[in-house]
């Protein structure tokens, strides 16, 4: 997450006061309008599974093969809405693939094996970064991207399997990618980043860990947040230019997919916490500072999963999905500021993925 336009492109709002009359008033036309958008899938029970996002509210599926999902999105300043995923048909083999305001663009990729695209930036100057992995013939995944189409292998020799998570483009053009490289021989798994292709190692391996997600500030300070293997569980843990902060944990609860934004000189992580004694007994908790909060309390859910986070003018929004039982649909949803939003009626599944929010006047 991301640059300075980010998944969040927010246009300041320059209020006019007009005097008419004894009585002055500001028009409505001054007052902020506020789009949020939000990226998942939807799987109905005639069939239908479909990448979709919802524009306030309203659900719009996105064209695509047979099946599709879909797991990040980016809005530029010029209000072009990105969306990256993958579509697949009855082969279930995996291709990557984005739109630009609705309409499709397939990437190269292996087709015999998965690939997968997982997030998408556009630089100022309008390139396309897309990051993923693909596998192998060996069914081995590599960490590549993809600029304007074209694709770029991040993948070391040496290195078994590797895996490009999370970008972020800077003001002036530099590309960071959050990701991980594994070696069981050697060093295990450990959490890496590129910068313009460069690799920068942020662990060695020893305990095994993994970046999610990145964020650079507009002082060029560079977070990234990810997971460490840990006992009695996995920790959730961030890099601010290279040093670790392990965030409080839930005693033996594992962490998965946790995201990362940086606000008013605060670090905010979201994330999914698993019981390790019921693997179908999740939470959806989030971190400002050091402080920890459960977005599950209160809101009537066995399951919930947290999958990504943004901060908009001190408001902190998280899209996930949640369901009360494992007998029952999951409701894709989003949190502002913990206070829960459902974007489907329980009826079928449904899962909210990402979530970009648009100020404008």
């Amino acid at each position: 997450m991301k640059k300075i336009i980010y998944k969040t492109t927010v246009f300041l709002l320059i209020a006019m006061i007009t005097s008419c009359s004894k009585d002055d008033s500001t028009s409505q036309d001054d007052n902020p309008i506020t789009d949020i958008y939000v990226v998942g899938q939807i799987q109905k029970q005639d069939g239908t599974v479909k990448a979709v996002y919802w524009k306030n509210g309203e659900a719009f599926v996105l064209p695509s093969d047979k099946y599709s999902d879909a797991f990040a999105i980016h809005i530029t300043s010029t209000n072009d809405v990105y969306i990256v995923g993958v579509e697949f048909d009855d082969s279930s083999v995996r291709k990557p693939v984005y739109w630009k305001n609705g309409e499709k663009v397939t990437l190269t990729a292996n087709n015999t094996k998965d690939t997968y695209a997982w997030d998408i930036e556009v630089s100022n100057n309008g390139d396309v970064f897309v990051v993923g992995n693909e596998r192998n013939d060996g069914n081995i995944p590599a960490a590549v991207y993809w600029k304007n189409s074209t694709k770029v292998s991040l993948h070391s020799v040496g290195v078994e399997s590797s895996d490009a998570n999370g970008i972020h483009i800077s003001a002036n053009g530099d590309t960071y990618i959050s990701g991980r490289e594994n070696n069981q021989s050697s060093f295990g798994s450990r959490a890496v980043y590129w910068k313009n292709d460069s690799k920068v190692l942020l662990s060695d391996g020893n305990p095994s860990a993994s970046s999610q997600s990145v964020y650079v500030t507009e002082a060029g300070d560079v977070y990234i947040v990810g997971r460490e293997v840990s006992s009695p569980g996995d920790i959730a843990v961030y890099w601010n230019n290279g040093v670790k902060t392990i965030l409080p944990s839930s005693g033996d609860k594992k962490i998965l997919n946790p995201s990362i934004y940086v606000a008013n000189n605060k670090v905010y992580v979201s994330a999914l916490e698993i019981d390790p004694n019921d693997n179908n007994l999740t939470s959806a908790v989030y971190w400002e500072g050091a402080s920890k909060f459960d977005l599950t309390i209160g809101n009537n859910s066995n399951q919930a999963h947290a999958n990504h986070l943004i901060v908009v003018d001190n408001d902190v929004y998280i899209a996930g999905s949640t369901r009360p039982a494992m007998s029952t649909p999951y409701t894709a949803v989003y949190w502002k500021n913990g206070s829960k939003t459902a974007l489907t009626d329980g009826s079928y599944s449904a899962f909210a993925k990402d979530i970009a929010v648009k100020t404008s006047n």
